[in-house]
């Protein structure tokens, strides 16, 4: 399915141009005016995909008139990787959304093109480890990995990543651990231990093993967020960002909690692909996409965290994407280049030592 940018929808917007672009300067203007065609972007699916449509390219679509964005939603990374390398040498795809293990993948198949700095300027307030293998793909977002617990039947919310070795939740926690979750997990585990991820991991599957028995789902259906939602476990390991907003927008039977422990965020990148024949357009995106701008607002609606460094978080916002003073003081980053060779390895043993035998 393609969400595309309706007719009416530019109906709604037509108004506001008329005052928008009367603030910009003429060689603003021009630019705006100048530039056509349409821009084909892929990226993550769900509560993702319509707040991005609605914060990002909505926006993006007032700015430049003469660009149309269409958006594909896409099952996971892998899925949006296998179509990027389908498409090779011929691509429908202009822009891709993926995570940052999986762009490491990519950008060893050569499947983007090497950001320009002169097109693309706001990559100059990506830090550096935002900026993979030469600017061909740039984080900007982040969502951590956190707890969810049912409002109705947890009363005192866990505060730690050790609660969940606690026996009070046994049978009662969902933990779909065999994808990016798990990756991320082990590390804060390891951390928690006293361990560092980059010599071992064994403290991390260590401690894995005793929250196990507490699991009664390792493949939560539909989701890590309805099992939740609809009571059938307490808790469960997911990520934050769609969980504040389904707090929000479906009666707070979901909540978060965000251990003081500090997490780690899923990263999730932005590239151009190789070959696009909308490239002046996709490069316009890029760097919208890229902004301060366009990152605060989407950091204050959906709760996930800025990569621009010029981007400053009201105290609320940044409790709610981090947690308390202490969590944000503890927040956690990986060596990405180094995970990406280790993803699989981490993968296989959780299914081997953990998830197969509990």
């Amino acid at each position: 399915m393609t969400i595309r940018t309706s007719i009416s929808r530019r109906a709604a917007v037509a108004s506001a141009l008329a005052i928008g672009l009367s603030l910009l300067s003429p060689a603003a203007m021009a630019q705006d005016t100048s530039v056509t065609g349409t821009v084909n972007v892929i990226g993550f699916s769900g509560v993702f995909a319509e707040n991005y449509e609605k914060f990002i390219i909505e926006p993006f679509e007032a700015k430049y008139p003469g660009i149309d964005v269409t958006y594909r939603p896409s099952k996971n990374s892998a899925e949006t990787l296998a179509l990027l390398t389908l498409q090779r040498g011929n691509p429908e795809i202009d822009v891709a959304l993926i995570d940052v293990s999986v762009a490491i993948k990519a950008n060893q198949e050569g499947l983007f093109a090497q950001l320009d700095p002169a097109k693309v300027p706001n990559i100059a307030d990506a830090p550096d480890w935002a900026r993979l293998d030469g600017d061909r793909a740039v984080a900007f977002s982040q969502d951590n990995l956190a707890i969810l617990y049912n409002t109705d039947n947890v009363k005192e919310p866990p505060t730690s990543w050790n609660d969940l070795t606690d026996p009070k939740y046994k049978g009662k926690i969902a933990a779909k651990l065999g994808d990016t979750r798990g990756v991320i997990l082990l590390p804060i585990l390891t951390k928690l231990k006293g361990g560092d991820y980059k010599e071992s991991i064994d403290p991390g599957m260590e401690m894995l093993k005793e929250i196990a028995p507490n699991v009664s789902t390792w493949e939560p259906a539909p989701d890590c967020y309805a099992v939740v939602q609809s009571g059938e476990v307490d808790l469960s390991i997911c990520w934050n960002g769609r969980a504040q907003y389904l707090h929000d927008t479906q009666g707070g039977k979901i909540a978060v909690a965000l251990p003081k422990e500090g997490s780690i965020g899923q990263t999730n990148t932005i590239g151009l692909v190789e070959g696009s024949k909308n490239k002046e357009a996709a490069e316009l995106f890029v760097n919208y996409a890229l902004s301060a701008e366009a990152q605060a607002t989407f950091a204050e609606k959906s709760f996930y965290g800025p990569v621009n460094t010029k981007v400053e978080l009201p105290d609320e916002v940044a409790s709610r994407i981090y947690g308390s003073k202490e969590a944000q003081a503890a927040q956690m980053s990986l060596d990405w280049n180094f995970v990406a060779d280790q993803y699989s390895p981490w993968i296989q043993r959780i299914n081997r030592e953990v998830i197969a035998r509990y």
